[in-house]
């Protein structure tokens, strides 16, 4: 039976429903919840709430229930500056990409130990014999070793030279700390947690913080921002289709990933770009096999990366996970007040304006901008300032200040925020006031108040996202968490 959706907003009122509290107790500060705003993994509207190096809890939305999660023996201090993310990308032993032992057309041996069943789940081949397919698991072995069976066979036979990818799910936690600092990841798919390089990232941290991921496969709800097929290749250059025409360096720090044709499965991060029409992309490790006139590619975030803003400071780390390594970013333009508490960073890479899609300079912006999806953090600097500055991933540069509509609310402790298509949810502090900023709109609009009643404000993020879906029908939810509360409150966003 088709799902029909027919809701309009000045008929149909939000009304606030009460979901089962967090069974960890009362927000602290530190405390956050995330979610996965991909839908890549069935079944799977789940958020993941995080109150300590222990307090780890998974939240099933279709069940309204709470179960707790291994200890994630996260070196550090629990406290203010805490932060987290969740990729729909596996992570066992912290790694994205990992190499089969041997295999078939239509099975992959690995070197896992997997706890769950992942039938559904996305997988792909990104290097060696079968590089290039992208299929579904039919089955997987459990334990040590465990075999994975894919839906269709590859046209090549998997081999222990096999590079693959599977979409089970991670959950990435940084840790505060006074005199060090934590950085771990769970994956989904072992059940098992990876403790990361916190290596050129200060020991002590605090205030509040944001960890925030560009992921690839989940950009523009699964689209790209660019794709087409190549006219030629070289060792570290691909050439595209005289219909492209890019300015200069546009989608530099994106990756690029061919999906079909000559060098199909390679990923790379794309390093610079010419301007004007047939640009020809530049990629920061060369390929293995030369892509040209028959690869298919597209352009889409970069599964790489993480951005961690907060420590009530100016600067931005960039962490690398294939290198496990962080880096500081030094921008064209350096931030202008520091990131501090109530703080947020939402990276924009999905908006329902023609203008975003298609490309064009903001001119309402005191500095143009182009609109480009996928390029932007927008940041409200908070630290009970109504500022919002946007930092520009191609370009490696901060634009601070910009004005918007309705610009009288300031944020601080307490305040936290979630986006969804182009919107950002924003919770005031313990105000129960709940705020949308329409990035295309370029306004500060009011969306609901929770009644529950608010503790202490507290730092940390307390809202998240799930989304209904059947067929071409979607119903997204927003919950939140009160400050210093245990209830957990949602709203049908229409």
């Amino acid at each position: 039976m088709t799902l029909s959706i027919n809701l309009r907003k000045m008929v149909h009122r939000k009304s606030a429903e009460y979901c089962a509290p967090t069974l960890a107790g009362n927000t602290a500060a530190g405390a956050f919840v995330v979610s996965d705003k991909s839908n890549m993994i069935p079944n799977h509207d789940i958020a993941y709430y995080v109150g300590g190096v222990s307090a780890i809890w998974n939240y099933n939305a279709d069940e309204d229930a709470w179960i707790q999660l291994p200890n994630s023996g996260a070196t550090g201090t629990f406290a203010a500056g805490a932060c987290g993310e969740f990729r729909a990308i596996s992570a066992p032993g912290g790694a994205i990409t990992l190499t089969a032992t041997g295999g078939t057309t239509t099975t992959i041996s690995t070197a896992l130990t997997l706890t769950r069943d992942l039938s559904g789940y996305e997988i792909r081949a990104v290097a060696g014999p079968g590089a290039g397919y992208v299929g579904t698991i039919k089955t997987n072995g459990l334990g040590a070793n465990a075999i994975i069976t894919v839906e269709v066979a590859s046209g090549v036979a998997f081999t222990a030279a096999t590079q693959y990818q599977i979409f089970g799910g991670s959950l990435w936690f940084f840790n505060s700390g006074t005199a060090a600092v934590g950085f771990s990841v769970y994956d989904r798919a072992t059940n098992a947690w990876t403790a990361r390089s916190v290596t050129g990232i200060p020991t002590a941290w605090g205030t509040d913080a944001q960890l925030v991921s560009t992921p690839g496969r989940s950009s523009n709800n699964g689209l790209g921002f660019v794709n087409g097929t190549s006219t030629a290749g070289a060792a570290s250059t691909i050439t595209l289709e005289a219909g492209k025409t890019f300015l200069l360096n546009q989608w530099a720090n994106y990756q690029i990933r061919i999906k079909s044709g000559t060098g199909a499965g390679q990923i790379r991060t794309i390093a610079s770009n010419t301007a004007g029409a047939s640009p020809v992309v530049t990629v920061s490790a060369a390929w293995t096999t030369n892509p040209d006139a028959t690869s298919v590619y597209v352009i889409e975030g970069n599964d790489d990366y993480f951005y961690l803003l907060g420590n009530n400071a100016v600067t931005m780390y960039r962490y690398s996970i294939s290198a496990n390594t962080w880096t500081t970013l030094s921008p064209g333009a350096a931030r202008a007040g520091a990131y501090a508490a109530g703080g947020t960073a939402d990276w924009i890479d999905s908006i329902a304006a023609e203008e975003w899609t298609n490309g064009a300079y903001g001119n309402h912006y005191t500095t143009t901008i182009f609109h480009q999806l996928g390029r932007y953090l927008y940041c409200f600097r908070g630290g009970a300032s109504n500022t919002l500055d946007v930092y520009d991933i191609a370009a490696n540069t901060w634009i601070s200040g910009i004005a918007y509509g309705q610009q009288m609310e300031t944020f601080t402790t307490g305040s936290c925020s979630i986006d969804l298509d182009g919107v950002i949810y924003i919770q005031k502090e313990a105000t129960g006031r709940v705020y949308r900023f329409n990035v295309a709109k370029n306004v500060l609009e009011p969306f609901v108040l929770n009644p529950v009643p608010q503790g202490a404000a507290v730092v940390g993020d307390k809202m998240f996202l799930t989304t209904f879906t059947e067929g071409a029908a979607k119903l997204n939810y927003l919950h939140t968490l009160g400050n210093t509360r245990s209830e957990l409150t949602r709203w049908l966003v229409i």
